[in-house]
């Protein structure tokens, strides 16, 4: 049978959600703890990476087991076993065809600035501290020209190897509360460092870095790259949600 699992966690502590050699990362924990629990292999695949330091509200990733299992039990082990930053919301049962990645219809992430007031000490690794002010019109201004189908060749990490870098932006808000800023950005894909590169370019044409020129020309052909990787560090993206078909 094939279990889907609903997860959340904070990556403060963790190179990612995807296994690697170098550091400890989500999907290593969870699948030795789900083979502590079932006495099986697991191996986890996931609806998508997430960086070191990129968090999820609710990333979902798939595994196959031999023999049944309570779910309700499983959940409620594996929350135990699990350290404080990781947590598992739902587990239930889904189609040996689901596929987490290549069914999902569209991505939503958020992006959370705080503004002029430095991070308490609850809000560390969980917001971007911005010292300058926002303009929420201008920002609202420059949001419209990411959105519907492009070309973000300009808007990925370097030593991308996928087959096209053509993705569609379905929605940008941004929404101001005090001196808390959220960049949400829904899309049917995202390229690695996207949205973290978006809303770096976004803050800097607020404060006058990059010009309205500059961005219309990274986002059209003939491509013209920025003068400088505007990437925002990890800690202020969050994966919101994955929405299947």
């Amino acid at each position: 049978m094939q279990i889907k699992i609903c997860i959340q966690y904070k990556g403060t502590e963790y190179v990612g959600w995807q296994r690697q050699k170098n550091g400890l990362s989500i999907q290593e924990i969870l699948e030795k703890k789900l083979k502590k629990i079932l006495k099986e292999n697991i191996s986890l695949v996931g609806s998508g990476r997430t960086d070191a330091g990129v968090h999820a509200l609710n990333q979902i990733a798939v595994f196959k087991i031999i023999k049944k299992t309570n779910l309700k039990g499983l959940k409620f082990k594996l929350n135990k076993l699990l350290p404080e930053d990781i947590k598992v919301l739902k587990a239930e049962k889904v189609s040996d065809n689901f596929h987490p990645q290549f069914d999902a219809k569209n991505k939503t992430y958020i992006y959370k600035i705080k503004t002029l007031k430095e991070l308490t000490v609850f809000e560390k690794n969980l917001f971007l501290f911005y010292k300058e002010k926002l303009d929420l019109d201008k920002l609202q201004n420059i949001i419209n020209y990411f959105k519907g189908v492009k070309d973000f060749q300009n808007y990925t990490k370097k030593g991308y190897s996928g087959k096209t870098t053509i993705r569609k932006v379905e929605n940008i808000k941004i929404i101001k509360r005090g001196v808390y800023f959220t960049f949400t950005i829904t899309g049917n894909g995202f390229l690695r460092g996207m949205v973290r590169l978006i809303v770096g370019a976004i803050l800097n044409y607020s404060k006058g870095s990059v010009t309205l020129e500059e961005i219309k020309n990274s986002l059209k052909k003939p491509y013209k790259k920025l003068s400088k990787n505007y990437s925002v560090p990890p800690h202020g993206l969050y994966l919101k949600k994955v929405r299947y078909r």
